[in-house]
């Protein structure tokens, strides 16, 4: 049976040992298993004049492979990095590069634009803007609601 190198999952498990050590409470890796989640890329966030940009490093993923889901101040990518077929003939005496599965959520910092969105794909780098959405400082009076009690229908 071959076993699948997971190098996150190593750097997991020291992570977890020095922690304890130094008497932090840690969640196990096991338990987090059940979400299918195995790597996350890096993600840099920051604002233009009309735009918010995200820029995700996925180098070696195809755009067929990324999947970009935008709602409200959310955005979630995610997608599939696949191995080689050479990497399975191969014995790695390091493998760094993670492989396999991933999903990283966003919460936006400032409402934007849902029809307005753009990605483009380009040298390992998914770069996503979206358009900033005009801030409404409409002010309005609240009128109060009179209870019984305060029209003199109360006992």
């Amino acid at each position: 049976m071959k076993k699948k190198i997971r190098p996150i999952a190593r750097v997991f498990k020291v992570e977890t040992q020095i922690r304890e050590v130094n008497g932090e409470i840690v969640i196990k890796r096991e338990s987090l298993s059940n979400l299918d989640l195995f790597w996350e890329p890096a993600v840099d966030v920051y604002e233009k004049d009309e735009a918010l940009v995200v820029e995700v490093e996925v180098p070696g993923i195809s755009a067929r492979n990324l999947r970009i889901i935008q709602w409200g101040n959310r955005l979630e990518i995610s997608g599939l990095k696949k191995e080689t077929i050479e990497a399975k003939k191969l014995k790695f005496h390091r493998l760094e590069r993670e492989m396999g599965f991933f999903r990283k959520e966003i919460i936006l910092p400032m409402p934007v634009s849902v029809e307005k969105t753009t990605a483009v794909l380009e040298n390992g780098v998914l770069t996503i803007v979206l358009k900033k959405a005009k801030k409404e400082n409409k002010e309005i009076e609240v009128k109060i609601q009179k209870t019984d009690e305060e029209s003199g229908g109360g006992q």
